[in-house]
C-alpha cells in the first residue's frame, strides 16, 4: 500500500472529522519539506493526540498507518529511489522536478543520497 492508497483507505473508513484530519496531514506532507522519518513522529503523536468517537474506527485508521509505516517508512532506507518515489506517491512529482536542487530537496525526504 502506498501513501496515496493509504489515504484513499483512512478516508473510506468514516467521515468523522479526525478521521478526515489524519488524511489531511498525510496528504500534505507531500507538499512539506518534512522528511519520512518526520512523517512518522508527526503521525504517531497526532493520531495518539485526537479523539475519534468510535474505538473501533480508531483501531482501524491506526493499523492502516502502522502497516503503511513498518512497509514503507521503516525500511526506507533499503528502498531504491523508485520504490521509494512510489511508496510516498511522488513518481509524477519526480519526473516533472525541472532543476537538480528541487531533486535533491526529494531526495533528502525520502532519505536517498541523490545522485
Amino acid at each position: 500500500m502506498n501513501l496515496d492508497e493509504l489515504v484513499e483507505k483512512i478516508r473510506a473508513i468514516s467521515a468523522d472529522p479526525e478521521i478526515r484530519g489524519v488524511a489531511n496531514q498525510l496528504t500534505a506532507w507531500k507538499d512539506s519539506s518534512a522528511t519520512a522519518d518526520d512523517l512518522a513522529m508527526a503521525m504517531e503523536r497526532y493520531i495518539g493526540n485526537i479523539w475519534i468517537g468510535s474505538n473501533q474506527e480508531h483501531d482501524r485508521v491506526y493499523a492502516l498507518w502502522s502497516a503503511f509505516r513498518q512497509g514503507s517508512i521503516e525500511v526506507i532506507r533499503g528502498m531504491t529511489m523508485n520504490e521509494r518515489l512510489y511508496s510516498f506517491g511522488l513518481l509524477e512529482r519526480f519526473d516533472a522536478l525541472q532543476s537538480d536542487a528541487d531533486r535533491q530537496a526529494l531526495y533528502a525526504k525520502l532519505h536517498a543520497g541523490g545522485a
